[in-house]
């Protein structure tokens, strides 16, 4: 692990299973972010509650992903634009991430940079925590041909009761149904706003910003992006999360995804020696008098 100075209001130290995190307690918000993965688990900005839901159940074993956080997709997201990607959402959630830079910012808060290279591509992260989460990848084409790359921030969000919550912002998006029972109904469109009742697995062409609005937490939540032209909405119901290990069975009432990035038609083909980015930012609302 590489040595970088931290700010007071930051230690590098082991976490659950003994794995390298980063502890963050600010003015303006507080973070815990995993090296394995560069998974950001949990944020909670200054007099608010926790933002980010992480499975009581996930795994801490620095091989197995991090059920829960925000993982990183990538070089590909879920199996992949030819549908064979091996690990499934790419290398990038599950492998060693360096730690680069760690600062205090002037408005409270604190700055971290995290890379990873492998396969010929380098990523580079930016977090930056405080009253507003703002989330930065960069990545950067090593070798000596053009790459298609899928990227995505996988994110969990906590919320009181999922089938109270409401997802706008995608009204009027076309999507691609995962869970469609053929290939013709797998491509629809949003009618007004996205409400959870059952599973969800949805690709949204969409890059405009979302609201998640969370009335038990009194609270709703922002999502805002840059040059991420991908929203992807998950949550596995009792369905999908009961095979699940690494997921508690009364847990999926309590979380929503709201994924941003560039995938399937919309990965981008980044040139050798050229890069592309995008950026993420979540802001909460106080809705409770």
């Amino acid at each position: 692990m590489n040595q970088v100075r931290l700010p007071r209001t930051a230690a590098l130290g082991p976490g659950l299973g003994g794995q390298p995190r980063l502890l963050i307690d600010a003015p303006a918000g507080a973070a815990e972010i995993y090296l394995h993965g560069a998974t950001l688990t949990s944020w909670v900005p200054r007099g608010g509650s926790e933002v980010i839901f992480t499975s009581r159940q996930a795994v801490f074993d620095g091989s197995t992903a991090i059920r829960g956080g925000i993982p990183l997709c990538l070089p590909e997201f879920g199996v992949g634009i030819n549908g064979d990607a091996v690990p499934k959402h790419g290398w990038a959630r599950i492998a060693p991430w360096q730690p680069r830079m760690v600062a205090s910012t002037d408005d409270g808060g604190v700055r971290a940079l995290l890379s990873v290279s492998r396969d010929h591509l380098t990523a580079l992260y930016e977090v930056e925590v405080g009253e507003t989460l703002r989330l930065g990848l960069s990545l950067r084409n090593d070798g000596n041909a053009p790459r298609t790359v899928e990227a995505a921030a996988h994110t969990y969000l906590s919320v009181h009761d999922v089938t109270a919550s409401l997802i706008s912002g995608l009204a009027g998006a076309s999507y691609s149904d995962n869970l469609a029972r053929s290939p013709q109904e797998a491509h629809r469109v949003q009618d007004g706003d996205v409400r959870i009742s059952s599973p969800v697995d949805r690709i949204y062409d969409s890059a405009e910003p979302i609201t998640v609005t969370d009335p038990g937490h009194e609270r709703t939540i922002h999502v805002d992006k840059r040059n991420a032209p991908s929203t992807i909405v998950w949550n596995p119901w009792s369905t999908y999360s009961a095979p699940l290990p690494d997921m508690a069975d009364d847990e999926f009432p309590t979380m929503v995804c709201v994924e941003s990035g560039a995938v399937r038609e919309h990965a981008p083909t980044i040139e050798p020696g050229a890069s592309w980015s995008m950026q993420v930012i979540l802001s909460v609302e106080n809705t409770g008098v």
